[in-house]
């Protein structure tokens, strides 16, 4: 019996077994962790995917920070939605317009500033909240429920997401202590608005 375990043939096969074995780790260990990885990942706007910032305080507070969204700040304190994006507990994603979003929908937006449409400016920013995180499976059910009540529909273009037809997602997505930060590069206007 001893002879089997020196001879150089039972070595060889040993050798190659534990090569195959070594490979296949090799191999299907970064599958593995990616698929988890992605199962558990924020929401990304693009098919290239970015790391998502983050940030260190909520979605109001981030919003209030960065410059790009100080319109979507202001209109937010406005609508007295400020509060419900400090909550914490429960997650929320925001497509966050931003300050050239506002631009380019001036007219729809002095309109709403206007102290009698203040209820059709909260209505407007509750359709850019999800209530949770947006994942992958939600995106490819083709619609979203948005806080509002309506639903926000989605798909995935070459170059990004796009929602309601006239609204592509930008590239990286903010995560948040309470929720994630989706950069849109329009307003998203409830269908019967």
């Amino acid at each position: 019996m001893s002879k089997f375990y020196n001879s150089q043939g039972w070595r060889d096969r040993a050798a190659v077994l534990a090569g195959i074995f070594g490979l296949s780790s090799l191999l299907i260990l970064p599958v593995l962790a990616q698929s988890n990885r992605e199962s558990q990942s924020t929401f990304q706007p693009s098919s290239v995917l970015d790391s998502p910032q983050r940030s260190g305080g909520n979605i109001a507070d981030t919003l209030k920070r960065e410059s790009e969204f100080q319109t979507l700040a202001s209109v937010l304190a406005v609508a007295g939605l400020t509060d419900l994006l400090r909550q914490e507990g429960r997650p929320l994603t925001i497509f966050a317009p931003t300050n050239q979003a506002f631009r380019k929908n001036a007219a729809v937006y002095s309109q709403l500033l206007q102290p009698q449409n203040k209820e059709k400016l909260a209505r407007v920013l509750k359709y850019h909240l999800i209530a949770g995180s947006v994942t992958a499976e939600d995106v490819n059910k083709g619609e979203i429920k948005t806080v509002e009540g309506g639903t926000v529909k989605i798909r995935v273009a070459p170059d990004g997401v796009i929602m309601n037809d006239n609204v592509k997602g930008v590239q990286p997505s903010i995560e948040a202590k309470n929720g994630v930060i989706v950069r849109v590069d329009n307003l998203l206007l409830p269908p019967d608005l």
